[in-house]
């Protein structure tokens, strides 16, 4: 299907799925600097499975960026909002784009309606290792195309898809 990473056809169970990585120094666009997996289940205070999920999108450029949304309205459209959050994560790389790093986040304020502005992130790649390793745990390989991750209440992964949803999908 031409696609990084297979889309899960179904969820994965819950015992054999994996907690999502660790990923420091996030920044929302609303200028707080958060820390991953604990910022994706921040909701969840009754730390059950159940009780929420979150859709969480990652793209490294403006062309995976693009297909998200193949993802997320379908998501949004099919789901009640009050169980679910989707938080958009954005990774910039590079020492020159570091540089840029105040016009680029004011472009993507831009972009992204205030409402979103919470749960929107981006990660300058501070620390390359740690962002190497947040790669190698959820097989992203293609810095061009776009993925989605739907976590359960305690941050597991229960479904994994990339590049542009299709309509099996």
């Amino acid at each position: 299907n031409n696609k990084p990473i297979v889309t899960n056809s179904t969820l994965i169970p819950a015992d054999e799925a994996q907690i999502f990585p660790s990923l420091n120094g996030c920044t929302t666009l609303s200028e707080e600097v958060v820390d991953l997996p604990n910022f994706l289940i921040r909701n969840n205070r009754s730390k059950d499975a159940n009780a929420q999920c979150t859709l969480v999108t990652i793209s490294y450029k403006d062309f995976g960026h693009k297909l998200l949304p193949s993802w997320t309205e379908p998501f949004k459209s099919t789901f009640s909002s009050s169980r679910y959050e989707v938080v958009h994560i954005s990774v910039v790389e590079g020492f020159f784009f570091r540089l840029l790093k105040r016009p680029i986040t004011s472009s993507q304020k831009q972009g992204t309606p205030s409402d979103q502005w919470d749960r929107t992130l981006t990660y300058f790649d501070e620390n390359v290792e740690e962002l190497a390793d947040f790669r190698d745990a959820l097989r992203m390989h293609n810095t061009l195309t776009g993925y989605v991750f739907l976590l359960d209440g305690l941050g597991r992964v229960r479904f994994v898809g990339s590049g542009k949803a299709a309509e099996e999908d």
